[in-house]
């Protein structure tokens, strides 16, 4: 799958760093502070989850078991896991294509309406958006991401419509696994500079992953609450489900996608304890989804004051 993402524009080759030597320094220094392996706790609470009436530990550990039940069924059918966007493989492989502009590019997803409003979107967002007039073309938009940015914007705008969810009991939490997921696909990424450009958008691939797992999961959750006619269960019971299924569930997904040995290999490695003993990847990873977390509820208190 990362090979789909090799191609770019011709250039000297990069001077590639061996895998076990990618620095993952520049995510942390970017939260301004040191980060723990916790990035769903701030998400809870500022979704205000936390905050909810809880359950009995009676039943709140009732649930959480038929929850993991639940999810265990999800991870061995594949029938139960969202379906490859249908214009993944056409779109990737015109990316790899060294005869293949940017404008031919554009044309692909131009074919498709709201692939090409969600690129437009997104191409304005505050994370992308870097001039003050509106991009209001996708050769505009082409034109000021470069290719490279091109296929994260493609990437997350094709994974966007997969990851909907309505908030119902969790309020915001889903929009807020959203904005995470982004978030920290452009730390892993940055993490991952120096291994060269397959590693890059490995990294930005493995977040998109991580993150749908994580709408997995919430789903499978509201899902069995609904059918006990129960509450949510305790807030860091929670969190516990999101850190450790989100990246199963990821893994599952990109089993039956059938991607790279490395990337379920980076997500095997979300449960491991020390960050040291992971793959590159792996960390990459890791310390970019609470880097993430701690950013986004920095400028949610912010907003707040």
């Amino acid at each position: 799958m990362t090979g789909w993402w090799k191609r770019g524009p011709a250039r000297e080759p990069a001077v590639r760093v061996p895998v076990a030597a990618i620095d993952v320094g520049p995510v942390v220094r970017m939260a301004g502070t040191a980060v723990s392996r916790d990035w769903s706790g701030p998400l809870l609470r500022m979704a205000g989850v936390d905050a909810t009436t809880r359950l009995s530990a009676e039943q709140s550990a009732a649930l959480v078991a038929a929850t993991k039940r639940a999810l265990v069924r999800f991870a061995d059918d594949p029938q139960r896991l969202p379906r490859r966007p249908q214009l993944l493989p056409q779109l990737l492989s015109t990316l790899n294509d060294d005869e293949a502009s940017s404008r031919d590019i554009a044309g692909i997803i131009a074919r498709d309406p709201a692939l090409a409003a969600n690129l437009l979107k997104l191409a304005n967002s505050a994370l992308y958006r870097s001039q003050a007039a509106p991009v209001d073309s996708l050769d505009r938009a082409v034109a000021m991401v470069g290719v490279d940015g091109l296929r994260h914007l493609v990437s997350v705008a094709l994974m966007q419509p997969v990851m909907r969810l309505d908030g119902g009991v969790f309020g915001r939490l889903p929009d807020l696994i959203w904005d995470h997921t982004q978030r920290t696909a452009l730390l892993a990424s940055q993490a991952a500079r120096p291994a060269g450009r397959e590693d890059v958008f490995a990294a930005q691939l493995l977040s998109l992953l991580q993150g749908l797992g994580a709408i997995v999961v919430v789903q499978v959750l509201r899902d069995t609450c609904a059918q006990a006619d129960a509450g949510l269960p305790d807030a860091d019971a929670i969190a516990r489900l999101l850190r450790r299924w989100s990246p199963r569930l990821g893994r599952a997904v990109a089993r039956e996608w059938a991607l790279s040995d490395r990337l379920m290999q980076a997500l095997d490695d979300q449960v491991v304890d020390e960050v040291a003993a992971m793959s590159a990847l792996g960390r990459c990873l890791a310390l970019a989804a609470p880097a993430a977390s701690v950013a986004m509820e920095s400028a949610d208190v912010a907003d707040a004051a």
